[in-house]
């Protein structure tokens, strides 16, 4: 028995040829080369405007990430999927790629403690997301905002699986942690697409003609004279506007400085939109141990009653890809790879079989909270704190603008959010451009 994969409701200037080569002195830096400070870049050098984009990784990409070499098949560490492909703006990076979108994540199998759930409990499984939903309009239409978790309570484990399909398995956080608000302001997921060579490559791909300077870190953003200097570890910038597009985690842990300081109300923004967590494990095996169809979807209870969520065979391979969010996601974060390996082979174990557990061949481990640049996964929005978005993303002193997913009122958390940030801040950065003419 299968079940559809999500059932809470919940200037495009990209095409054009990019010249290869940023001026000495640029118009604009983008600090992030992630996808939001890949798509603000793109945009202003296809308005012919000389760009700079300063990364601190070895890499463009941000959280997007594809390994291609460990297990044989593409395996995204970070961000893999394009959720609402008819809407999303980030479908037209696969556009100008001339990628085609694969469906995914079409059906799930449900399992309690190792046994697939009868065919009764998959309608009260639907049900039960119906009226998730349900109750949630209710509650916003009451306040104007709410802790998801006051709404939701489990009084069973199908409920309680359900709802970790709302919080730690979908926002990568707890559900009294969830803003109801921002959750709800999310579009559907479906359909639901993945890219074939993986979703991290294709971005790289398609910022590969962006200027980019590789392992530089920002230590401030001086906005005070004629021209926006920013400081580094390899030596001093300066630029007639800044776009920021890091995320909040770093944003939050002070990793650099602004002068003038960030506003009262900024600041309190960046608080309240902290980092979540969603975490994956990959395993491949020396053999088929897994008893199913290619890519198929289960999620779960396992015997502890912990939530768990998980592809198996993907790319027809002997493999599996088990997620983990929020509190679980901490905690096996903090313990070490082994936690993270255990918690997915227990889940799997259950299902199909000790026997895999003998025949682990290869593992690898996400650790996006202790990830330097990153902190996180993606931000979420504390309950009441919703329009903080719209906050974090208003200009600093005229020039300094603000990018990244946690920026987007409607997008946030996704790729789309990245996308049509960077979109935007370059919009407003060619306004502050044209006006100083």
């Amino acid at each position: 028995m299968t079940l559809s994969r999500r059932l809470f409701l919940s200037m495009s200037l990209a095409g054009t040829a990019l010249p290869a080569r940023a001026a000495a002195e640029p118009e604009v830096i983008v600090v992030g080369a992630g996808v939001a400070g890949l798509a603000a870049a793109r945009a202003l050098m296809a308005a012919n405007k000389s760009v700079l984009v300063i990364e601190a990784r070895d890499r463009i990409g941000g959280r997007a990430v594809t390994d291609s070499t460990t297990f044989g098949f593409p395996f995204d560490l970070g961000a893999q999927w394009i959720e609402a492909g008819r809407t999303n703006p980030a479908m037209a990076m696969l556009r100008d790629m001339n990628e085609r979108p694969v469906p995914d994540r079409l059906e799930q199998a449900i399992y309690i403690g190792g046994a697939e759930a009868p065919k009764e409990e998959y309608a009260r499984f639907e049900k039960i997301a119906i009226d998730a939903s349900r109750k949630l309009i209710e509650a916003l239409k009451k306040a104007s905002d709410v802790p998801v978790g006051r709404v939701l309570v489990a009084q069973d484990p199908l409920e309680r699986l359900a709802y970790a399909m709302v919080g730690p398995l979908e926002s990568g956080v707890e559900l009294g942690e969830l803003s109801a608000r921002d959750f709800m302001r999310q579009p559907e997921s479906e359909p639901q697409y993945s890219v074939a060579g993986g979703l991290g490559a294709l971005v790289a791909r398609w910022g590969a003609k962006v200027p980019v300077k590789l392992g530089t870190r920002v230590a401030r953003i001086d906005s005070t004279g004629p021209q926006v200097v920013v400081a580094t570890t390899n030596g001093q910038v300066s630029a007639k506007a800044v776009i920021v597009t890091v995320p909040t985690g770093l944003l939050a842990g002070g990793s650099f400085s602004f002068a003038p300081q960030l506003s009262v109300a900024k600041r309190e923004a960046i608080a309240q939109l902290p980092m979540a967590l969603y975490n994956k494990v990959a395993l491949s095996f020396g053999r088929k141990v897994i008893d199913a169809s290619a890519a198929r979807s289960v999620i779960g209870l396992n015997r502890k009653h912990e939530a768990f969520d998980a592809i198996v065979r993907p790319y027809d391979r002997d493999a599996a890809i088990v997620f983990v969010g929020g509190a679980q996601a901490r905690q096996v974060e903090e313990e070490g790879t082994g936690a993270a390996l255990g918690f997915a082979m227990s889940a799997l174990a259950e299902i199909f079989g000790n026997d895999l557990r003998t025949l682990l061949a290869r593992s690898s481990v996400t650790r996006w909270g202790k990830d330097p640049f990153a902190r996180g996964s993606w931000s979420m929005a504390t309950p009441g704190n919703a329009d903080k978005r719209l906050v974090l993303a208003q200009p600093h002193h005229d020039r300094v603008f603000f990018a990244g997913e946690a920026t987007d009122p409607v997008w946030a958390t996704r790729v789309g959010g990245a996308y049509a940030s960077g979109l935007r801040a370059a919009r407003e950065a060619l306004a502050w451009l044209g006006a100083k003419r």
